[in-house]
């Protein structure tokens, strides 16, 4: 692993320690070589016990801190936690961040969360969450259903993606239930945006 990436795995695992907000831009000007990070991001699921009591609130501190990217999740107020996708839009600008993604719930709604999304600039809609399946034909039934999302994400001019966790890294039936999800998945559509802790926590090593 050279030193550039062996930063990089450093600096995230920092933040998914929960690192104080006025530590990152420390980290943010030190990684990558000295060089600046200018689009700092941040997933708000960090913030899920403060997010959903004030949105507004908790999003300007966010900003205030130096973010300029956020990635969002299905809290109890939806994607866009109450203001609709055009006000939660005009509320990133006045911020100063944009919303590359969203976590959602791909079984409610979804064509018109794919719609939303496209329709305020985001780039990717992502499945947060499958749970553990019984068998690999679970797990190829879930990649169909992969393939069919994309194919709404791909009608709107935007990406679906899949969140990993522990259980996709966990071998079933002599196989890795990951391998499967990424076999049967087309790549021209699906892509996987891999959570290094969940990784580790399967006891995979996540380099290789």
């Amino acid at each position: 692993m050279n030193q550039s990436r062996r930063k990089f795995i450093k600096l995230s695992g920092a933040m998914g320690t929960g690192i104080a907000f006025s530590s990152l831009t420390g980290l943010a000007l030190n990684s990558c070589g000295g060089q600046k990070i200018d689009k700092f991001g941040l997933g708000l699921y960090t913030l899920r016990d403060d997010l959903p009591k004030d949105p507004k609130a908790v999003l300007t501190e966010v900003a205030a801190a130096g973010y300029k990217q956020i990635e969002s999740y299905e809290g109890p107020l939806g994607i866009f936690w109450g203001m609709g996708h055009t006000g939660f839009k005009k509320l990133m600008d006045d911020l100063g961040m944009t919303i590359v993604a969203s976590h959602a719930d791909i079984n409610k709604d979804f064509e018109t969360k794919a719609a939303q999304a496209a329709e305020i600039g985001m780039k990717y809609l992502l499945s947060p969450w499958l749970g553990p399946q019984k068998t690999l034909d679970d797990y190829k039934k879930a990649a169909e259903t992969f393939n069919q999302k994309a194919e709404i994400c791909k009608k709107n001019g935007i990406r679906f993606g899949y969140h990993n966790h522990d259980y996709t890294f966990i071998p079933l039936e002599g196989q890795m239930p990951q391998d499967i999800l990424m076999s049967n998945t087309d790549p021209s559509l699906v892509d996987f945006e891999l959570d290094i802790y969940w990784i580790v926590t399967a006891g995979q090593d996540p380099e290789a």
